[in-house]
């Protein structure tokens, strides 16, 4: 595995006086609590009642009509009692676009909208109610400060709030000069000392039912997404099936998202079995009862990785679906084209250097070809393109993936069909080998992130791992993980070993030999791994003085299987007992680490 090092620098992003969670968003900046409300043409507080997905078929792209009830006004004049809020993305039959930091709302989301007018094409608009005022969403994933009523706090990926009336609502007014319009009957405190009063599991009647317990918990797999599922034994959970909220890793754990109704497999008063959701991070998971209160763990659920999954209604609820590459060029992978000005620019080499990380690692089928003068960026058109642009302000970079599906072997399959990257032209990057000065942005540290979503992988809480929900002040982060190898990994063999919808499969492809470090010609020189595949018995052979510290062996999901200490010239490992299967060798040495997949039979 090819290794680099964390460099400390000084990301110049002020910090307000909110309870901040400390870490800057990879791809957005922090605003200033003061410049939201300063530039948003609207604050509201509201529930989302409604969404509904919409074709722009002049710009080709998919946009989600978030309809809101509103329930009080902090800033704007002619608000209306329900408003409509247009995120990018969406799902439309058996078509799909997901744009990564974009807003997500989910129906039933409560919490403050800060707002700006929409400049939403005329097509769109066109499909709207005249009725609704239309706004969208400032600065992205930051212009939502979600309610968590159990607790009493407001949380955006920044910021937490604790007391939401006393605190947030007052900061509000205090730097907007204006008082609270109320539209709609909602008594925060009383919904809020609801919903506490039902997590209080020492409140429930001892004449009644136990007060819910956990006892011990194990997962299939450590990863989300992945249909792994994770098992919860204790008591007190009542016969009627209730909820599990995972730590969300977009908001670094501050939340817990419910998985799916349909994720939750079985229910008993003493055993719960649900699947990890796309969006779970390391972190406590909170089992919700009926009619029993709620209980958090008292121990962490550690999440190696997450792969982006759709969530679509075919009409029985809302399920999660994994996603898949295909062969899009013809010769097995993905061409990238680049637009002019950022092939002009110094970003062309630090973005090759990015993605050559992800194809040598997991052997993802992506290479560069021609330049295009063109940077309008059409989600539909096979053109995957790499370009700058003026994005939002806070916002750093987007993808947007673009998915087709069809019903195969009685499910349905989707698949990617289209990539797209802008990165924010306005921003002062790094585009060196080196690390950045004070006041720049590592821009190959954000490409291999993003590059990361491209490669259909979520949001991890590990701040060692690439695809961290966050880049932390002061650091460049260029080296995969064996977590985001894992999670790469088990996407590209789905994607090169599994037809889907008639397609061709993703060819895997080998990593040139210029990408390769000296570090790790010594270590292909020097260290031999036989034979592969194998049966029985796998051999690792040094020579030229190389010593090797660690050997271990990982599944396809990630999980540690193997681990050995290594004092010998020639080392043997019975892999019999492994389930057949690819697994990813890593071996720790003076020169860094090497890793390799392994085919077991």
């Amino acid at each position: 595995m090819r290794k680099f090092y964390r460099i400390s620098l000084v990301l110049a992003l002020c910090l307000y006086a909110f309870n901040v969670l400390g870490q800057d968003h990879s791809l957005i900046q922090r605003i200033p609590f003061d410049l939201q409300i300063q530039l948003s043409d609207a604050i509201i507080e509201g529930e989302v009642i409604s969404k509904v997905s919409y074709l722009d078929e002049i710009q080709n792209s998919i946009y989600t009509v978030n309809t809101i009830k509103v329930y009080k006004v902090f800033k704007g004049e002619t608000i209306s009692d329900v408003v409509e809020i247009i995120t990018p993305g969406g799902v439309i039959g058996m078509q799909a676009l997901v744009v990564s930091h974009s807003l997500n709302l989910g129906k039933g989301d409560i919490g403050v909208f800060m707002l700006e007018n929409t400049n939403t094409s005329q097509n769109i608009q066109s499909q709207l109610s005249d009725s609704k005022s239309k706004y969208r969403s400032f600065g992205a994933t930051q212009g939502f400060y979600k309610y968590d009523l159990r607790t009493n706090k407001a949380v955006n990926p920044f910021s937490i709030t604790n007391n939401i009336e006393e605190n947030f609502h007052k900061k509000i007014t205090l730097e907007s000069g204006q008082s609270i319009k109320e539209l709609s009957a909602f008594s925060l405190r009383e919904y809020s000392n609801s919903e506490a009063s039902l997590s209080k599991t020492t409140t429930v009647s001892k004449s009644s039912v136990l007060a819910p317990a956990i006892t011990s918990f194990s997962a299939t797999d450590h990863s989300a997404g992945t249909k792994s599922v994770l098992t919860i034994n204790g008591s007190g959970f009542g016969t009627t099936k209730g909820t599990v909220g995972f730590s969300n890793a977009n908001y670094g754990g501050a939340l817990h998202t419910n998985a799916l109704d349909n994720q939750v497999l079985s229910w008993s008063d003493t055993q719960i079995e649900v699947e990890i959701p796309d969006e779970a991070g390391t972190g406590t998971f909170m089992v919700n009862t009926e009619s029993n209160g709620s209980i958090e763990s008292s121990i962490n659920l550690t999440v190696d990785y997450a792969q982006i999954n759709l969530s679509y209604d075919i009409g029985s609820g809302e399920e999660d679906f994994q996603t898949q590459h295909i062969d899009l060029n013809g010769t097995g992978g993905m061409t990238w084209t680049i637009n002019e000005d950022f092939y002009s620019s110094n970003a062309q080499v630090p973005f090759e250097q990015a993605m050559d990380t992800w194809t040598c690692e997991s052997g993802i089928n992506w290479n560069v070809g021609s330049t295009t003068p063109s940077a309008t960026l059409d989600p539909s058109d096979g053109v995957n393109l790499i370009t700058f642009g003026s994005l939002s302000l806070g916002t750093l970079g987007y993808t947007f993936s673009s998915y087709s599906a069809c019903y195969q072997d009685g499910a349905i399959k989707w698949y990617v069909t289209d990539i797209d990257i802008i990165f924010n032209n306005n921003i002062n990057w790094n585009f060196g080998s080196g690390p950045p000065q004070s006041g720049e942005i590592d821009f190959e540290s954000v490409a291999v992130h993003e590059l990361g979503h491209a490669h259909q992988l979520g949001h991890a809480i590990d701040s060692n791992v690439i695809m961290h929900y966050s880049l932390s002040s002061g650091e460049m982060v260029r080296a995969l993980s064996t977590e985001d190898m894992a999670g790469a990994n088990g996407i590209q063999y789905r994607s090169s070993n599994e037809p889907i919808c008639g397609q061709s499969v993703m060819a895997q492809t080998a990593c040139s030999e210029g990408s390769l470090s000296t570090n790790e010609h010594i270590l292909d020189e020097n260290i031999s791994i036989y034979p592969n595949p194998v049966a029985s018995q796998l051999y690792i052979k040094k020579k030229g003085g190389i010593q090797i510290n660690t050997i271990s062996i990982y599944n396809i999901q990630g999980r540690k299987v193997h681990t050995a200490k290594s004092n010998k010239t020639l080392e043997t490992i019975h892999v019999s007992k492994f389930t057949p299967g690819l697994y990813i060798l890593e071996l720790e040495t003076e020169f860094g680490s090497k890793s390799e997949k392994i085919i077991i039979k």
